[in-house]
């Protein structure tokens, strides 16, 4: 996560509020890293059903009903993950809000003091099912709106009327007095679509824009030759960029994730600036790609995953042992070479002057070379020959 609106006007409204306790906030980056490999952010597929048929969707989520984790064994995690204090529970799918046991978990989560948010594609979201978000203190709301144009993003999300119904969820959470996101997935069809749906961001006052780099797994696999070109996404970047400074002192952030060579883009847009230390020593800390420490996942089946696009990756399932012995205190091999690998990586990104504050998408790099420690391809950076 490269929050552009922090790095360049010091603007952060919706992260200072979701961000960990404070106590951990002036840690060496050292010590910060290992924080927060005891407690990752946890993103729970609560369930694969899903009312969209989206294309990109790393979950392959469909309509039908599957199988997932009863509410006692739901609970029993809830608990477990706030007695560890882990900063954020994402509650998502799948579409989180078709489970039968949502609710439930989010009302037991704010009795146990877990801070939640969630993960949705809007189109649920009533203004009643508004009002429950709130009660049931979910900190935050992110929607997906991949096109300013209803057609284009109904065409990528397989249903008609889906552009529609997921901004007025998005404008039902606003008005119910829930921070909310605007969330677009870019690829060669949207790219374009950026300025718009920022603006639109800013007219239905949403404080937070967002922005993900399409990540090839699942559905998305199928796709990947719809990702960006280097040039187009290096645009959006600059865009970006540029609209975090000057939109200083507006009531909105500018980040992106999936994509931590967007940091180091950043700084290299920064050559001259004052500014690019600070901005460095920011990026430093955020660490780049993290998973395996910074996040974890658990799918709908109590399996555990280092980072949510990576399903081919199972280190335990929470069935069968807790989360802080599959995640703290007996680490499998391949969680602890995740953990390690900045010290393994191969081609551009093992020798890349941006490594301690990036380190690539690893899961790019599994996609496109069928190794997690080779170079990520996607990179966005004009880069030397060895």
């Amino acid at each position: 996560m490269i929050i552009f609106s922090k790095a360049l006007a010091d603007q952060a409204t919706v992260w200072e509020a979701l961000r960990a306790s404070e106590s951990c906030q002036n840690l060496p980056p050292d010590l910060l890293r290992f924080s927060a490999q005891k407690r990752p952010v946890v993103m729970w597929n609560i369930t694969a059903r899903c009312n969209l048929a989206c294309q990109h969707c790393y979950m392959d989520a469909s309509q039908e009903r599957q199988e997932e984790m009863s509410l006692e064994e739901g609970m029993r995690l809830v608990d477990e993950l706030a007695k560890l204090k882990v900063p954020i529970l994402i509650f998502t799918g799948g579409e989180p809000l078709l489970s039968r046991n949502f609710y439930a978990l989010a009302f037991h989560a704010r009795e146990v003091g877990l801070k939640t948010v969630i993960s949705t594609n809007g189109t649920l979201i009533t203004p009643q099912v508004a009002r429950l978000l709130a009660e049931a203190g979910i900190r935050y709301v992110g929607v997906s709106l991949d096109s300013a144009t209803a057609s284009r993003h109904d065409a990528f999300r397989g249903v008609v009327g889906a552009h529609a119904r997921a901004l007025q969820g998005l404008k039902n959470a606003r008005d119910a007095g829930l921070k909310t996101g605007l969330r677009i997935t870019l690829t060669r069809d949207n790219w374009q679509d950026v300025p718009a749906l920022l603006n639109l961001a800013l007219q239905e006052n949403i404080p937070r824009f967002c922005l993900y780099h399409l990540v090839p797994t699942g559905r998305g696999a199928g796709m990947a030759d719809r990702d960006v070109t280097p040039e187009q996404r290096r645009s959006v970047i600059r865009l970006l960029a540029e609209a975090a400074e000057e939109l200083k002192g507006e009531n909105i952030e500018i980040l992106t994730t999936d994509s931590p060579m967007d940091g180091a883009y950043l700084l290299e847009l920064l050559k001259d600036d004052p500014r690019r230390e600070n901005v460095r020593k920011l990026l430093a800390n955020a660490g780049g790609c993290s998973t395996g420490v910074k996040v974890a996942n658990i799918n709908q089946l109590g399996d555990v995953h280092p980072c949510h696009f990576m399903p081919q990756v199972v280190v335990g399932n929470v069935r069968e042992r807790s989360f802080q012995d599959i995640w703290i205190d007996h680490p499998t091999p391949e969680l602890q070479a995740l953990r390690d690998i900045r010290s393994n990586l191969k081609g551009a990104c093992g020798r890349c002057e941006y490594l301690d504050l990036c380190g690539g998408c690893r899961q790019k790099a599994y996609y496109y070379h069928g190794d997690l420690s080779a170079e990520d391809p996607t990179c966005i950076l004009e880069q030397q020959s060895p």
